[in-house]
């Protein structure tokens, strides 16, 4: 909503913004000042370029060092594009020493010759986020063996400059730990989650086997109808898988505004490609959501490692080792009710690893092997830069071949174009667990006391504050103008992000309260409505002709 004052001048201008919606944009005058210049604007191109990176593995599944960038060949949309930027990374080593001086044939003395060293290039950073699903984890040697290997992927993959994020999920987003690099305290949050998947895991794992032992019951005895009891857990799983769908999203979006290599590591027994399989006649397909996971991955550049926390099954279920072996329990394949929910599993898990790039394992006894791939990714791949073909769509699909027979070349199978309010809308979302480290616009956020209202909702004043002198502004025939965007975004204590709000304003002054010397600010209020009344707010200010941008993390008492 944009209210201009018609008599204008230099009258406040006036809005309310609840939830986002909308929000109040004033500039309070100085006492004094010195009359300034309008600030001069310089236009200038920028090239955009398609980063993909790249992992290729020998027969051993290990990483295949030394390649060239004339040993790729790349295609986007089908056409072949020419790779401009190359780089290889490998993991950290130690310098190399100087080599021995060499002696000269003359008697005199000489300088000693040493070879070159050849720099370190700068190490990129590793963001990693431990996605969790304890819904059953009863098992000791299950909650040994998937947490031990989660505890030894972070000592072998973190370094200088990366950090990881833990969320659990049960239902719902249980917790959420925010990122950090202190791998002590890591380890504690992962022993926090494995305590409780102790008694959910158990709790929850009866409960199904009640629920689903009555209904094949049922059935067996000839009792009657089960397709009421069958549609209700059809749908009861889901609406699981889109639960987890949705904050598996949510969580990747945090990781877009985050700069270098972002894996999600994703730990489940229950994410299902067709939930309901098992209930033989029902079920409901999932593809839309895996596809949704998927896309918001490919954009964001996260790339997903799946572990199937199953127990310790080296195969498949099958007909022996089924529960119920009666021929009417299976479908007209022949699968098993333990069968068919298995194959929805995998083709879920798989789906989501192999479209953004990533491993899947698909048995809790190679935990430790699925540790040592993604952490092998995570340290050895080839990073290709090109300039998307002309007349490029949004979307695109990305082909990458290596001139070398034997190997197996993972990536992304997908690039979105991202337009700069998408990117500060992930990048107002990344600031709710870490601060953002190209945030050059300064700015000033304080809260009010905050007022509960009806239906569990809270509302939070929010004061910003963005000096006029560190914008960019465009020169008009009486002063200057511009147009800022403010973004609002909060997690509850739960982890339950609220959706971004966007307010838009447009700026005009006179020419007197523009210029390097002005100390004019530009004040935002704004009125937050959260469900959760210990949320985190994230706010984030972008100045739409400058380009840069500022952010804040706030909580309702406003520390």
């Amino acid at each position: 909503m944009d209210r201009r004052d018609t008599r204008g001048r230099r009258r406040a201008v006036r809005a309310c913004l609840v939830a986002g919606a909308a929000a109040l944009l004033c500039v309070r005058p100085a006492d004094a000042r010195e009359p300034s210049k309008v600030p001069r604007v310089t236009s200038s191109a920028e090239l955009t370029l398609v980063n993909v990176d790249v992992v290729v593995t020998g027969k051993d599944g290990k990483p295949v060092p030394g390649l060239a960038a004339a040993d790729f060949t790349v295609r986007h949309g089908g056409r072949p594009v020419t790779v401009t930027n190359f780089r290889e990374e490998r993991p950290a080593r130690a310098a190399r020493p100087a080599a021995a001086a060499v002696p000269e044939a003359a008697p005199a003395a000489k300088e000693p010759v040493t070879a070159p060293v050849e720099p370190e290039a700068p190490r990129v950073p590793r963001h990693v986020v431990l996605f969790i699903d304890h819904l059953a984890l009863p098992d000791p040697r299950e909650r040994e063996e998937v947490f031990g290997s989660l505890k030894n992927l972070l000592r072998t993959t973190l370094g200088p400059g990366d950090q990881a994020m833990v969320v659990a999920w049960r239902g719902g987003v249980q917790s959420v730990f925010p990122y950090t690099d202190d791998l002590a305290l890591l380890e504690a949050r992962l022993d926090v989650v494995a305590a409780s998947a102790i008694r959910l895991g158990r709790d929850t794992q009866e409960e199904l086997d009640r629920l689903a032992g009555d209904d094949w019951a049922y059935a067996w005895v000839g009792a009657g109808d089960s397709s009421l009891s069958r549609n209700l857990n059809v749908q009861q799983a889901y609406s699981e898988v889109k639960g987890k769908a949705t904050a598996l999203m949510g969580v990747i979006s945090t990781m877009s505004g985050l700069e270098g290599r972002k894996a999600l590591v994703l730990v489940s027994r229950s994410f299902s490609r067709r939930p309901g399989a098992e209930f033989f006649g029902t079920t409901m397909d999932t593809r839309g959501l895996l596809d949704g996971v998927v896309a918001k991955a490919n954009a964001a550049g996260v790339t997903i490692h799946s572990l199937y926390a199953a127990a310790w099954q080296s195969e498949a279920p099958n007909v022996s080792n089924s529960p119920l072996t009666d021929p009417r329990n299976m479908n007209q394949a022949g699968l098993t009710r333990s069968n068919a929910k298995w194959t929805g599993e995998m083709a879920a898990l798989e789906s989501l690893a192999d479209e953004t790039g990533g491993v899947v394992i698909t048995t809790t006894m190679e935990a430790p092997l699925f540790a040592e791939r993604v952490a092998s990714d995570l340290g050895s791949w080839y990073s290709l830069g090109y300039p998307p073909p002309e007349g490029a769509g949004r979307t695109a699909e990305v082909d990458v071949r290596v001139a070398r027979p034997g190997v197996t070349v993972r990536l992304r199978r997908s690039v979105v174009a991202r337009s700069p309010e998408e990117e500060m809308q992930d990048r107002v979302l990344a600031n709710l667990f870490r601060m953002d480290g190209n945030a050059r616009l300064p700015i000033a956020v304080s809260t009010g006391e905050q007022v509960k209202e009806k239906k569990g909702r809270y509302r939070t004043p929010v004061l910003v504050r963005v000096p006029v002198r560190r914008l960019v502004l465009l020169p008009t025939a009486t002063g200057a103008r511009g147009a800022v965007s403010v973004f609002f975004v909060s997690v509850g204590a739960g982890g339950d992000f609220s959706e971004v709000r966007r307010e838009r304003r447009e700026i005009e002054l006179p020419a007197a309260s523009v210029g390097p010397a002005s100390t004019e600010i530009v004040s935002l209020e704004a009125d937050v409505v959260t469900a959760d009344p210990a949320a985190r707010i994230s706010v984030g200010v972008w100045d739409e002709t400058g380009g840069e941008a500022g952010f804040r993390l706030i909580r309702p008492s406003g520390k």
